[in-house]
């Protein structure tokens, strides 16, 4: 356990030690329980109590009153925020999303028995003993997924925890049980009573998980994406007229290899295998409340991808012209987005230029010394007194030599570039 681990624990501890020398009983629970049996990383630790939010408050000196109606304070540690919750049972989930009401109890079993899988329904007290009411370490050791109880019961409760089984089967690579499988098929239309920024966030999850080709199936196969609040006309998830079939897209995700990507590639990926266009995409992400940053990361990686396959599609290209695609794709969409597109090169493994991009893609990154027109010995300004007019010819002028320079055609040099603008201005007429 590193040093950053080993604190996080101290301070759980130091927690659950003031509680129980208070009189209460404390654990450790959910997540972290079932992280620390498995030996991954544990980034919180979220704790139970017998005592109440006025007790917890009363405890300790930093307190945040996180969610008091649930019985939930956040106790502030070396600037950390652990969540202190008290042991509750909970009411109905009329609208399948949260509890009318919670009440608290004093009982440990009772509190861990509304949880929604045995893998996360267990606890560990101070001294690292691990308290398993439902058999989530036999579950883990087998390598099952199942709810806690009556699984259609937890997914009426809460619609989400639908996809959550989703995330946990494909992250943690489970089986789910059969009668929560089955669940998911009866009650799969109830998910158009989750917000979709809570959809996203368990998509998310899913797709930068350990195993996100299994996460898409599972979607496809459990068509739980065909029931959102806002419909995503998403395919070949959704099964639109005209889209690929299913078994098709994961095979072309397995080519991609896309579990050894970057978030951001990776969503890509699943756009561009799928068939969408940037505008199908954009429209998708919209619906899934994707931040802006996010949604133009994506965008601009799909269309430097389409770049370059447009560019290069069918032909037995040799590599200068591979190479002064590239260039000119890296100066129009930047070293962030280049790099990205390097992640998806399988993607171009069926063309007959692939083999050479694949081996000298990077290189050619890396050896780039001009990347847009704000590195050139030259300005717009001085390249307008060519010309008894300024226009859009000025921007594209600018971006040729950029790329000229980025090729080594012309040396980055005043009186080089200004040679060869004069040039070009010729061909195009301007002069």
């Amino acid at each position: 356990m590193n040093h950053k681990a080993l604190k996080l624990l101290n301070d759980a501890r130091h927690i659950l030690k003031t509680l129980i020398e208070a009189g209460y009983e404390a654990y450790m629970v959910g997540g972290f329980v079932r992280d620390r049996l498995l030996n991954r990383p544990v980034q919180d630790i979220d704790i139970a109590t017998s005592a109440t939010p006025a007790d917890v408050m009363r405890l300790f000196p930093h307190t945040v009153a996180t969610g008091l109606q649930h019985g939930t304070v956040t106790v502030v540690i070396s600037g950390r925020g652990f969540e202190v919750t008290t042991f509750r049972r909970e009411g109905e989930y009329t609208d399948h999303r949260r509890p009318d009401h919670v009440e608290f109890v004093d009982s440990l079993q009772e509190d861990l028995s509304r949880r929604d899988f045995t893998i996360n329904a267990m606890a560990m007290d101070i001294n690292g003993d691990v308290i398993d009411p439902f058999g989530g370490q036999a579950d883990l050791a087998e390598g099952t997924l199942r709810c806690v109880g009556d699984a259609k019961a937890r997914f009426e409760e809460d619609a989400l925890r639908m996809l959550r089984c989703i995330r946990f089967a494909a992250n943690y690579r489970l089986q789910i049980e059969p009668s929560a499988w089955s669940a998911i098929q009866q009650l799969r239309s109830s998910l158009t009573a989750i917000a979709m920024e809570r959809v996203r966030i368990e998509l998310a999850k899913t797709v930068a998980g350990a195993d996100p080709v299994r996460g898409v199936e599972l979607l496809c196969d459990s068509r739980l994406l065909e029931h959102t609040k806002v419909p995503l006309d998403w395919r070949p998830i959704a099964l639109i007229d005209g889209a690929i079939s299913p078994l098709v897209w994961i095979n072309a995700l397995k080519r991609a290899k896309l579990e050894s990507m970057s978030e951001t590639a990776r969503w890509a990926c699943l756009f561009l295998t799928g068939g969408h266009t940037n505008d199908e995409a954009d429209a998708i992400m919209r619906k899934l409340t994707f931040s802006n940053e996010m949604r133009t990361g994506i965008l601009r990686t799909m269309t430097l991808c389409n770049f370059v396959q447009e560019q290069l599609h069918g032909q037995e290209a040799g590599s200068e012209r591979i190479r002064r695609t590239w260039v000119d794709g890296m100066i129009r969409y930047g070293y962030a987005c280049a790099q990205l597109v390097l992640e998806l090169r399988e993607l171009f493994a069926e063309e007959p230029w692939f083999a050479v991009f694949a081996e000298q893609a990077e290189q050619w990154m890396q050896r780039l010394k001009v990347w847009g027109p704000g590195d050139l010995d030259i300005s717009g300004r001085e390249l307008s007194k060519l010309a008894a007019s300024r226009g859009p010819w000025i921007g594209h002028l600018l971006h040729m030599l950029a790329v000229d320079a980025g090729m080594g055609d012309v040396e980055n040099q005043k009186d080089a570039l200004f040679a060869r603008a004069v040039h070009y201005m010729e061909m195009w007429g301007l002069r």
